[in-house]
């Protein structure tokens, strides 16, 4: 274990948790207080604009009622004013005196070609406004250099309408919310616009003001919920782990390699909250004593698994190892073959069998003794081995080893069997040697080919039948 993970373990590299609580609970106060304020001000954004609409419609509706819409368009048509217009006139000038309106006016957009113009039809006024600062438009005035084209062609474009339109609008008078109703004669022609305006400045003060006002309450109220909660969470959370923590990390410092079950001892911190945090404390004292009694367990136990591992993995090698040449023997190979055809099954097999077969063992057996013999076999798959070091190698019978190549064994499989039978022509031809140290042996090699092999089985076969092949040539050389 290294010298960073005791530190965690000990306690001394950490994030508290009081401070976690804190910032997360921060976060999701701040968090909610700004979505309910966006809420609030989109809430009440929607609520106010539908109540100015309401209002807007009332009083459209209301002009409307005393308007004769036949008079009205002959007056705009011929631009003489009538006695009904005059009327009017009057009439939409009281309403500015009893509605709390911004303007309240009749118009006509004219678009001819590049020109672009409005016509006042009725401009309503305050008594206070006609005598003192009286805007002097009459019927027929062409309003220049007042509204700019692209106003004049969203007039033009609502007046085709045959409903009214609402829209924000600005002007020279000032920045207003327009609500529009087109007016149409009985030949259907949308010959004026009556509208009416409200400052949005007034809108949206009254909008700000309310989300003011409403962003302090629902601050204040998170602000009480957030000392609340953490004055809570202190008491019955908080405090009584950090108690805990203490607790446990000094019977962890203690404990840190201890050998000793009787220094194992956990001091209690006294939590008493009645919740999971007093469950979980009774938890690892009780742990504690238990950790004593099974650490000792351990300790007593150790030994007598040591001394079965050992008779394990000894009598592993016995089991699959051959006595004579300490290389695999015949039960390991068949565990071997297991693993290829697993391989073959799932199309990841890429491998080679050499067999070999040695010559001469029975003649050195009858003429020199089977301690020479033994000598024999020894020394030649000693030299198998030498050249195969990448691969395993089994003995699967007295005089017959098989090589399994793989990997960097299979890359280079003709170099390394020419090398083989280069080694064994060279113990042959040397005469300084004794004869059971002139090692020959008849040699088949075979590759999977997995349009022919279905089995590791099928390409040992075909190294078997190689080999055979090799060994009959060698004797019809001697003869």
């Amino acid at each position: 274990m290294d010298l960073r993970k005791d530190e965690q373990i000990l306690g001394k590299s950490k994030r508290p948790l009081k401070r976690s609580i804190f910032l997360f609970v921060l976060s999701f106060i701040t968090l909610l207080c700004l979505v309910l304020s966006i809420l609030t001000y989109r809430s009440f954004n929607y609520s106010l604009y539908e109540s100015y609409n309401k209002r807007m419609i009332d009083v459209l509706e209301y002009v409307y009622s005393h308007i004769d819409i036949e008079d009205l368009s002959e007056c705009v048509e011929t631009g003489i004013e009538s006695e009904k217009y005059t009327e009017l006139v009057s009439f939409m000038d009281s309403i500015m005196e009893d509605f709390d309106i911004h303007y309240l006016y009749i118009i006509k957009p004219y678009i001819n070609g590049d020109d672009y113009v409005m016509m006042n039809v009725i401009s309503a006024d305050t008594a206070e406004g006609r005598e003192t600062d009286p805007d002097g438009y009459y019927l027929g005035f062409i309003l220049k250099d007042v509204y700019e084209r692209e106003e004049i062609v969203r007039y033009q474009m609502y007046l085709d309408k045959d409903n009214i339109s609402y829209f924000k609008n600005f002007s020279t008078w000032g920045y207003d919310y327009t609500a529009m109703m087109p007016l149409i004669n009985s030949k259907g022609e949308h010959f004026a616009a009556l509208c009416v305006d409200i400052e949005v400045d007034d809108v949206e003060r009254t909008i700000q003001t309310y989300t003011v006002a409403n962003v302090i309450l629902i601050a204040f109220l998170g602000a009480m919920f957030f000392i609340l909660f953490l004055l809570w969470m202190n008491r019955n959370i908080t405090e009584p782990i950090r108690k805990l923590e203490r607790s446990v990390v000094s019977f962890a410092q203690r404990s840190h390699y201890q050998h000793d079950p009787s220094l194992l001892h956990y001091e209690d911190p006294g939590i008493h909250t009645k919740n999971e945090v007093e469950s979980l404390s009774n938890a690892v004292n009780q742990m504690s004593k238990d950790m004593q009694v099974y650490v000792k367990n351990i300790i007593d136990a150790e030994g007598k698994v040591q001394d079965m591992k050992n008779q394990v993995s000894h009598m592993d090698i016995l089991a699959y190892q051959d006595a004579l040449t300490h290389v695999k023997n015949k039960a390991w190979y068949d565990k071997t073959e297991i693993r290829v055809n697993d391989d073959i099954s799932k199309g990841a097999a890429r491998f080679g069998i050499i067999m070999i077969d040695l010559n001469n063992l029975k003649k050195i057996n009858d003429n020199y003794g089977h301690e020479h013999g033994n000598d024999y076999i020894f020394g030649a798959c000693h030299e198998i081995c030498v050249i195969y070091d990448h691969s395993p190698v089994f003995r699967v019978g007295g005089d017959e080893f098989v090589v399994l190549l793989e990997n960097r064994d299979f890359d280079n499989r003709e170099t390394l069997l020419q090398e083989l039978k280069n080694s064994f022509k060279l113990f042959m031809e040397d005469d300084s040697r004794e004869p059971w140290e002139k090692y020959s042996a008849a040699i088949g090699m075979a590759v999977f080919d997995k349009d022919k092999d279905s089995s590791m089985n099928d390409v040992f076969k075909r190294a078997d039948k190689l080999m055979y092949e090799d060994k009959m040539k060698s004797k019809a050389a001697r003869n």
